[in-house]
């Protein structure tokens, strides 16, 4: 299912305005909700959100914005962070150990090169269209498998 909304207002810090960058790229702020851990990515304003519908994904309303390394840039809180494996431990999740908020990640189905970051923790205002597409996580290999994953751009 695909569907065209209106990005959600995201406040995360003060003066954390996306600023223009170079080409069709805009740079977007983000934090846990503490604020201890800040960093940023650098995404088109025509953003895709992956909804998975995996345990963790669910219970801890992540949504999916899949950022290639060279365009996230982790500014603070490196301490903060706390690693969680599960199954074949192959995604790095990592979350807050103050506010316990998962801002990014590295996922199983990129586990090098890329971060899966949380599209609510980010400030959007700069996107002119955030699309969703749903990912079944539930069944991970099949959906992988049949290419079912998309990336952000």
């Amino acid at each position: 299912m695909t569907t065209e909304a209106s990005p959600a207002p995201a406040s995360p810090a003060a003066g954390s305005a996306p600023s223009a960058e170079s080409g069709q790229r805009v740079r977007y702020d983000g934090q846990c909700h503490c604020g201890g851990v800040k960093f940023s990515v650098h995404a088109t304003r025509r953003l895709t959100v992956t909804l998975c519908n995996c345990g963790i994904c669910f219970m801890s309303g992540h949504q999916e914005l899949m950022i290639p390394e060279e365009r996230f840039e982790l500014h603070q809180g490196q301490q903060y962070l706390k690693p969680y494996r599960f199954g074949n431990c192959i995604a790095d999740h990592t979350f807050c150990s103050v506010c316990g908020i998962m801002p990014f990640y590295r996922p199983r189905s990129h586990p090098t090169g890329y971060f899966s970051v949380n599209a609510r923790c980010l400030g959007l205002d700069a996107a002119e269209s955030v699309e969703y597409v749903e990912f079944d996580g539930q069944n991970w290999e099949e959906s992988i498998a049949a290419g079912k994953h998309v990336l952000t751009e």
